[in-house]
Formats: structure tokens, C-alpha cells, sequence
């Protein structure tokens, strides 16, 4: 029997959160029946639901496994897509079920409806959506269902291309659907349901008793990400623009909506400068390998001085790499050479000029 609700007011987006359910949290039974209750408490506390999920434990593993194995390199990217994109399109199929055997009124989308809202290229394993396309068809699509107080199930990870191609999103494409979802439709938050509390000060299998942090931004998350955190996919985080918070939490919380790790603000677009301006690398070589940990202070001290901006860096034993625009290239290496490398007291023996790089490695 479906359990009777009261309306909820689909007018305001502030009710409306979207939950993305990671296929660990899915991959037993009873955890999905658990996670179909907690779906339902959302619902008393007049909340709007939609639901993302990904494939069941390592359903994306053994398709790919078995492929492999079966078709060796005589698969193409475009036919591996459909076959891989089965797993969450079955998940959306077995967690709408059991949703209903909850008595929540759910539908599961699917890419083989006329109006599928996620559209991408055709840049098929590692697809890339089309936002001008999604966030319009997103919101008309829930929409509909929220003023039939129907709870939305969507296949994470899964795109069409606008010939009506399957592609999927690459590792991590059920977090990017589940941020294009919260930004067409006004959410105030991204639930990530994963196996963990949310996210630690380090890896447990490294550091023992690692502490759960409350609440980070998201460019810091970004930079843990970019070393192999696993929080949320680093192609994801271009979708965080600061419009909705997220929030990381385990399926074992009693509330999802409550608890975890949440991350505020949005992630810049990339570690990788992306300006219209050219740059520029300085080589700074050491005499003594030592001498370069010891003078990167210094270093950066006089750049602060000259007022230039240094976009990124990185070291070795035998030099400092500086990464600098154009434009401040030639102040900042005339800068370094008379302070730190023509008196010959700082430990570096000479530095290099390269122009005009595209981008820093």
C-alpha cells in the first residue's frame, strides 16, 4: 500500500535535495531497503527527493571484465557504452522497486524515454554533458513529477547524445549527474551515500583513527582529490559552482540529510591554468641539491616583493621550477637572478627562461 503523504511545497527550492546513492551503499538488499526508509523519512519531513544511483557493487567492473574478455579489442568505445551503461540503468530499476515496495510513489528514468534529460557529446567511455542542453530538460522532466509528488529515480553515470547514442561519464559520472541534477532543479544539497562517514583527515589503511572532517570547501577537496582521495571524482567537481551544498555521508547514518562531511563553495575549474594569457616557466638550478628546500622561502619572498603572481610550482633535488603569465615573466627572472642567483651566496648556480608554455604539467 502507498504511504499517503502530505503535499510538499515543489515551489520552493529549498525542499528539494537530491541523494546519490554509490553502488556499495546498493549493494545488499537490506542496505537498499534501509536507504528506501530513510528516503521516506526525507518525504515526512516535506523534502523533495530525487534519487541517483550508481551500479550495483562492482557491476561496472565485471561488465568491462567480461567484454574484455569476450570481444578482446574488437570493441568499440560506442558499443561498450551500452553495454556498461546496463548496470545503473538496472540499479534505477531495482531501487525504484524496492522505493515502491516502501510505499514511496518513485519512477525510474531511462535513456530509452523520448525526453531523457542528460545530454552529452560523443566522446564515448568519458563523455562530456552539455549543460545548455541538460539543465533545461532536467528541470522540465522533474518538474512534471514533483507536482505528481512522484520521487525521481535517475541512472547516474549514463548520457545520450542528441542522435539518441548512449554514452556513459567516465569514473565518477554519477556524482557529475547528480550536481547537473541539484543545479537545474534549484537543490539545496547533494547527498554522496557511500561506504564511508564522510571525509578523513587521512586514508584509515595508512593512518590509524583518522578523524571525520565537519565541513571543507571545495577547492581544498579539490586539491585531495587531485592526489587520489576518492570523495568525489576531481571531473565532477567542475559541476560544484556554489549554488547547492554537498554533503558526504555513510548509508549507515540514520539520517542522511544529517552528519558526514560538507562541502561548501565551488571548485575551480581546473589545476591547470586556463587563461587567455600565456606563461611562463623560470628554472632555477641549485649547486647542492639541499640548497633548494632550504631557499623556496626566499624565493618566494621575492616574487611577493615585485608583486608577481606565481600560478604554480614544483621541485627536485637539482631545481625549482616557477610558473608565472607572460606578461611578469621577464620582471620575475631578472628579480631572482640579482637576488638570489648573481651574488652567488644563495646556493642556486643559474636559472632558465621558457616562453609562451600553453600549460603547466
Amino acid at each position: 500500500m502507498e504511504r499517503r503523504l502530505k503535499d510538499l511545497d515543489n515551489g520552493n527550492g529549498t525542499t528539494k535535495i537530491v541523494f546519490k546513492f554509490g553502488g556499495k551503499s546498493l549493494s545488499d538488499g537490506g542496505q537498499a531497503r534501509q536507504l528506501a526508509e530513510k528516503v521516506f523519512l526525507e518525504l515526512e519531513a516535506g523534502r523533495q527527493p530525487v534519487i541517483v544511483v550508481s551500479a550495483v557493487g562492482n557491476t561496472t567492473d565485471m561488465l568491462i571484465q567480461y567484454c574484455c574478455k569476450a570481444c578482446g579489442e574488437n570493441i568499440s568505445r560506442k558499443d561498450l557504452d551500452e553495454v556498461i551503461a546496463m548496470g545503473e540503468r538496472t540499479s534505477a530499476r531495482l531501487f525504484t522497486t524496492v522505493l515502491k515496495a516502501q510505499g514511496v510513489n518513485a519512477k525510474f528514468l531511462d535513456p530509452s524515454d523520448s525526453d531523457w534529460p542528460i545530454i552529452t557529446d560523443d566522446c564515448f567511455g568519458d563523455a562530456n554533458p552539455m549543460e545548455g542542453e541538460c539543465l533545461p530538460r532536467i528541470r522540465s522532466k522533474l518538474e512534471k513529477l514533483f507536482k505528481e509528488n512522484v520521487v525521481p529515480v535517475i541512472p547516474g553515470f549514463v548520457g545520450k547524445t542528441l542522435r539518441g547514442e548512449i554514452t556513459t561519464l567516465g569514473r565518477g559520472g554519477s556524482d557529475t549527474t547528480a550536481f547537473l541534477v541539484a543545479k537545474a532543479i534549484g537543490a539545496c544539497e547533494v547527498v554522496i551515500v557511500t561506504d564511508v562517514a564522510g571525509v578523513l583527515s587521512a586514508d584509515s589503511k595508512v593512518v590509524p583513527d583518522p578523524k571525520i572532517i565537519e565541513e571543507i570547501n571545495a577547492e581544498k577537496l579539490a586539491n585531495l582529490c587531485d592526489v587520489g582521495a576518492k570523495f568525489i571524482h576531481t571531473k565532477s567537481l567542475k559541476f560544484l559552482d556554489g549554488s547547492f551544498k554537498v554533503r558526504i555521508t555513510s548509508y549507515k547514518c540514520r539520517i542522511l540529510s544529517e552528519g558526514g562531511t560538507v562541502v561548501q563553495g565551488s571548485a575551480p575549474k581546473s589545476n591547470v591554468y586556463e587563461g587567455n594569457l600565456p606563461i611562463a616557466c623560470i628554472t632555477m638550478v641549485a649547486e647542492k641539491p639541499s640548497k633548494i628546500w632550504d631557499n623556496i622561502p626566499r624565493v618566494l619572498e621575492v616574487v611577493k616583493r615585485y608583486g608577481i603572481s606565481i600560478l604554480t610550482l614544483s621541485a627536485d633535488t637539482n631545481s625549482l621550477k616557477l610558473y608565472v603569465q607572460e606578461v611578469d615573466a621577464e620582471k620575475a627572472a631578472r628579480a631572482l637572478h640579482s637576488e638570489l642567483v648573481y651574488d652567488g651566496r644563495s646556493g642556486f648556480l643559474a636559472l632558465a627562461l621558457k616562453r609562451e608554455m600553453n600549460k603547466v604539467p
